[in-house]
């Protein structure tokens, strides 16, 4: 009604040239928003120019530390344009045939590199383990772990590996020259224990001659994953180093069965930089895994510690400021939202005594629990929404 009546006055004032000058602006002003923050609260544009320069210091250099990326998908792509035409042919008279293990192949040359790196900087494999730095791979790992006597667990890049899973060390395998040295490492950024920025050490093989990993000097005994129970899905990678030539290991070798996690302590980025004249990272794969019941036995059998159990504490639930009329909401259960808890459980604990008796086995309830409201239409329309939650068992009174 009052916008009716101010446009009218408008029109009625407008029809006078001497009142128009000062009558639109302040109709504008009453139709129109203020673009952007207020003077007061927006940055100015030298504060803006700072957070731009100060941004552009902490701009981390990535360097590749692997070996070069082959481009072969042109050599690839050409072979399949000859052979176009046949293909073509085949699939019309439905008598193509495709050999899933040469499409497996074609994506190790072509796309595997690229795919690899995507997917490890995706999940900050590069940032958390070689400092930004990164590397294409030139080798595919293929890693299995053995479920029974019959299945095995195939292990992608971030493919979920319960721990029961991977309870004994995998089966590795990658083609590579048989004169080569190579040196194996799996470890967690994820999950030390003590320190946050650090990675725990689950596997370490070095001088592995060839591809047979068996053949390799075992620098730290493999370890299963042992996610702490409420922590999630933690990262586990595999990263493949192509050495120069035979190195001196002496140093960095672990006890025999070594169960300590302080001296399982590891840095990636670390061990690299002091090899990385007789070192290059050319193969990465990488899992996640989260806590199940085995995680107890590695605890209580391997360890010998007790499992810690690590738990979210929520922030308390945000209300806005209570206003005097709500807008469409039913008052009993807006006023609930802003009474204290203790009340509220009270409540509802002498509500459950009312149905509790000490010579009575407590009954089942009600198939059919409305159908015993009679008498709700001389209620008021809140308490009959009450009497409906209570009969149902919403909101505080689901514990009836």
């Amino acid at each position: 009604m009052a916008h009716y009546a101010f446009k009218h006055l408008c029109k009625d004032l407008l029809t006078t040239r001497r009142t128009t000058q000062c009558l639109i602006p302040c109709y504008r002003l009453l139709y129109s928003s203020i673009r952007g923050k207020p003077h007061d609260i927006a940055r100015s544009l030298k504060d803006r120019l700072e957070e731009i320069k100060a941004r552009n210091e902490k701009d981390v250099v990535r360097n590749n530390i692997g070996f070069p990326l082959q481009n072969v998908g042109k050599r690839l792509e050409s072979k399949w344009v000859k052979e176009r035409q046949k293909y073509e042919k085949n699939s019309r008279l439905q008598t193509l045939e495709v050999n899933l293990e040469e499409v497996r192949q074609s994506w190790v040359e072509e796309q595997m590199p690229n795919h690899s790196y995507i997917l490890a900087e995706h999940y900050g494999i590069y940032k958390d383990l070689f400092d930004h730095s990164y590397f294409y791979p030139k080798l595919f790992m293929d890693i299995e772990y053995d479920v029974d006597e019959e299945f095995v667990m195939p292990l992608y890049l971030g493919n979920r590996i319960t721990p029961t899973e991977a309870q004994n060390p995998p089966h590795i395998n990658y083609n590579c020259d048989a004169n080569t040295w190579w040196t194996l490492v799996l470890s967690s950024p994820d999950g030390h224990l003590e320190k946050n920025d650090t990675e725990c050490l689950h596997w370490m093989i070095g001088n592995i001659s060839g591809n047979d990993v068996s053949s390799g000097e075992v620098l730290c005994d493999y370890l299963p994953p042992f996610p702490p129970k409420g922590t999630g899905l933690l990262r586990y990678v595999f990263v493949l180093y192509e050495q120069t030539g035979k190195i001196d290991y002496a140093s960095m070798k672990k006890t025999a069965n070594c169960i300590s996690l302080s001296e399982r302590t590891f840095s990636t980025v670390d061990f690299y930089g002091g090899c990385q004249d007789k070192l290059t990272p050319a193969a990465l794969s990488f899992f996640q895994a989260e806590w199940d019941p085995c995680v107890q036995k590695v605890f209580r059998e391997i360890l010998g510690m007790k499992e810690p159990v690590f738990e979210f504490i929520h922030p308390p639930n945000y209300h806005p400021n209570q206003t005097k009329y709500p807008h469409k909401q039913p008052f009993n259960l807006y006023l609930d939202r802003y009474r204290d808890v203790k009340e509220i459980q009270e409540e509802v604990l002498k509500e459950k005594l009312k149905n509790v008796s000490p010579f009575q086995p407590p009954s089942s309830g009600s198939e059919y629990p409305l159908a015993k409201l009679n008498g709700l239409s001389k209620k008021p329309s809140w308490q009959r929404l009450q009497n409906k939650h209570v009969a149902l068992k919403r909101h505080q009174w689901k514990d009836l």
